[in-house]
């Protein structure tokens, strides 16, 4: 004896129209014919799109397949009777949901394929990202993760990375960095001296670009005491060796003088210290 669901199951099978089987088999096989063409061809042309990761590539073809897929399948369903306004409006409630919950996903992923098309750096450049400096070591779909001077690595989402203002210093040949001297003078030849004896000592340190050039500039005169900006330059990379070079070369150059040298600036004393 036939069950109840059995019952209404072999009436809505013996209701169908034949053709509007066929058509919906139809509708299905073609939207999987089609969704695999379709990725297939999405898949060529984004491989011709520069700097477009194959991963990033396979997302946006594999989504364009499953769209095509559920097209299909939303087609046979209207030709086998079923109300489409409700699988419409499901659709569109999970749409909604899906959005707002991969709302932040959607944004790293659309902001990589900003950074992977348009290039504003590559993998070896060094950045200022935010807070953040360093050495860009990869860029996926989701992050660009930058390798800090001091060896923590930062993952970056790629919405921040378009929306905050960034700096490649890699795009600069060389940087410009600096450190203080506080040094002691008995008259101006003396003074004169250690300029030049700082400029000697500078066109000796190998990690600073041309050190015969580095700039010796006068921050505050004192009867006897004077304080001065040595300025040189240094490739992007190299900012912590040669700011350790050159506050040991100063130093050797005018130890014999009761010389402070520092690579971070501080504001003068209100009132001159007994001992500098």
């Amino acid at each position: 004896m036939a069950t109840p669901n059995a019952s209404d199951a072999a009436g809505f099978l013996a209701g169908l129209d034949p053709w509007d089987v066929v058509f919906a088999v139809l509708s299905v096989v073609l939207g999987i014919v089609l969704g695999v063409l379709a990725r297939r061809g999405t898949t060529a042309v984004l491989a011709r799109v520069p700097n477009l990761t194959p991963a990033v590539a396979k997302r946006i073809a594999s989504g364009v397949r499953t769209t095509l897929i559920l097209l299909g399948v939303g087609i046979a369903l209207s030709f086998l009777g079923a109300p489409i306004q409700p699988v419409i409006a499901l659709a569109i409630v999970l749409g909604v949901i899906a959005v707002l919950a991969l709302r932040g996903v959607s944004e790293n992923y659309a902001a990589g394929l900003v950074i992977q098309t348009r290039r504003p750096f590559v993998r070896g450049d060094v950045v200022r990202i935010a807070d953040y400096e360093g050495v860009v070591t990869e860029i996926n779909g989701r992050s660009v993760t930058v390798r800090q001077f001091d060896g923590a690595i930062a993952h970056i989402p790629n919405s921040t990375v378009i929306s905050a203002p960034f700096l490649n210093e890699s795009e600069r040949t060389a940087l410009r960095s600096e450190v203080e001297v506080r040094v002691r003078y008995t008259n101006r030849d003396d003074l004169d001296a250690v300029v030049q004896s700082i400029r000697t000592a500078c066109a000796g340190v190998d990690s600073i670009v041309d050190g015969k050039h580095a700039e010796v500039l006068f921050v505050t005169i004192e009867p006897t005491r004077a304080t001065l900006s040595v300025r040189y330059r240094h490739a992007p990379t190299h900012r912590g060796t040669s700011r350790s070079d050159m506050v040991a070369a100063v130093h050797a150059a005018v130890a014999d003088r009761d010389a402070v040298v520092t690579s971070q600036r501080t504001d003068p004393p209100l009132t001159p210290p007994a001992v500098l």
